[in-house]
């Protein structure tokens, strides 16, 4: 049994590989095959799906410096994860937990699973090197894995556990919730009551924003499609091709939208050094070509400094609806004051932690020089998002955490 654990581990290890390499691999083949690219062999192709693999993963990679298209490229570093690709992969690696959440031996299926992670992920390190573009060996390892593992154990402890009928229950995944459940039972008291609300109000607050920004960026490219259309018939693209830059700005979509959030704070952010994009106006130098940045808007617009108040309407509104969330709050806290105080604090807290990890996680290096900086300052994201979301949460939180009425009970106690 302990064996047939470790071989369900590694088979889930392989599914998370199909879902995230398998499938980058036959987009590149197929464009070789059918293309046949000027210096391309079998090799580059596994090299640039391993590249592209580790990437998503949050692994840098280096560029030597060299010569492209005649002029002299300084070495740099490309970080910028795509994020699309990224959630597809980190979904497969939380739904494989999920799978294995009713093994009976449940470590030994992690040390299985994690054990073959490792094993590929070192092999697609060693193929992605070569002396022009490389990883560092421990991120290439180190990190996938470490990710890999983190994202099994959540998912094989988080939710029901699923049992096959020859399974019986492992106590290795309820040890696990029981620490969790012991150390959110020794907060203190005045956080105690806080952690519920403050999560929900604050993740909706941050899932309010992504979905604004989903629109606004969805109504940019289709008032622009004569641009983005232009833009696309300037790269002289085939259709594999054109399939190829489709499936790439697809999987950065979700680095647009969290820039949109940043945008919708009144930060803003940047497309290379020294430029800017925020309400307040918009500055761009050279952009790389890429259709869907023709969507961009140019110039200053006194209108889009309404779309400030879009994270101000979101906490309050978000406060508003998690009153059935703060019974235990209410009962905590002896006044309206110190409870829409506490609240608002919290819930502005978790708001920007998620928004700062958006923002951080969002930008990145594509190039030498000035396109090195792209993306959103995460600090300051995080900074303007706590002080707009306290203020409209503490607004709100006084009708949501308003204590019903004094604790009859402790009053007995005092006198």
């Amino acid at each position: 049994m302990r064996i047939k654990a470790v071989g369900q581990g590694a088979l889930q290890a392989a599914f998370v590989m199909a879902v995230g390499f398998v499938g980058i691999f036959v987009l590149n083949l197929l464009v070789w095959l059918v293309e046949q690219t000027n210096g391309s062999t079998f090799d580059t192709i596994i090299q640039t799906t391993a590249r592209i693999w580790l990437n998503a993963q949050g692994v840098p990679i280096h560029i030597s410096a060299g010569k492209v298209a005649g002029l002299q490229v300084p070495e740099y570093i490309f970080d910028l994860i795509p994020l699309g690709f990224a959630l597809l992969i980190g979904w497969s690696m939380f739904r494989a937990g999920r799978r294995l959440s009713g093994e009976s031996y449940l470590g030994y299926s992690w040390a299985g699973a994690i054990l073959g992670y490792l094993a590929l992920a070192t092999a697609l390190t060693a193929a992605a090197y070569t002396k022009a573009i490389y990883v560092l060996d421990w991120q290439g390892v180190f990190i996938p894995t470490g990710l890999f593992s983190a994202l099994l154990i959540i998912g094989s402890v988080v939710g029901e556990p699923w049992y096959a009928e020859d399974q019986n229950p492992g106590q290795l995944r309820d040890r696990f919730k029981e620490f969790f459940v012991k150390n959110t039972a020794r907060l203190p008291w005045a956080l105690k009551p806080l952690v519920g609300p403050a999560l929900r109000a604050g993740t909706a607050v941050v899932l309010a924003l992504s979905a604004v920004s989903s629109i606004i960026v969805s109504m940019l490219l289709a008032l622009n499609w004569v641009e983005v259309i232009r833009l696309y018939q300037s790269l002289q693209l085939s259709l594999l091709g054109t399939i190829t830059v489709s499936a790439g700005q697809l999987a950065l979509m979700p680095n647009v939208i969290a820039l949109s959030n940043a945008w919708l704070t009144g930060v803003g952010f940047s497309l290379g050094e020294g430029s800017m994009v925020s309400p307040l106006g918009t500055e761009l130098g050279p952009l790389p070509a890429i259709p869907m940045l023709a969507a961009l808007p140019v110039g200053a617009n006194s209108f889009s400094i309404i779309f400030i108040l879009v994270p101000l309407l979101c906490a309050f509104g978000a406060t508003l609806l998690i009153k059935s969330h703060t019974a235990e709050l209410r009962f905590a806290y002896a006044s309206a004051t110190s409870s829409a105080i506490a609240l608002g604090l919290a819930i502005g807290f978790v708001a920007a932690v998620e928004m700062w990890v958006l923002a951080d996680f969002s930008g990145g290096s594509i190039g030498p020089g000035r396109m090195s900086t792209i993306g959103a300052n995460p600090w300051l994201v995080a900074g303007v998002t706590f002080v707009e979301v306290s203020v409209a949460s503490i607004l709100a939180a006084f009708f949501s955490a308003r204590p019903d009425a004094a604790d009859p009970e402790l009053i007995r106690r005092i006198k």
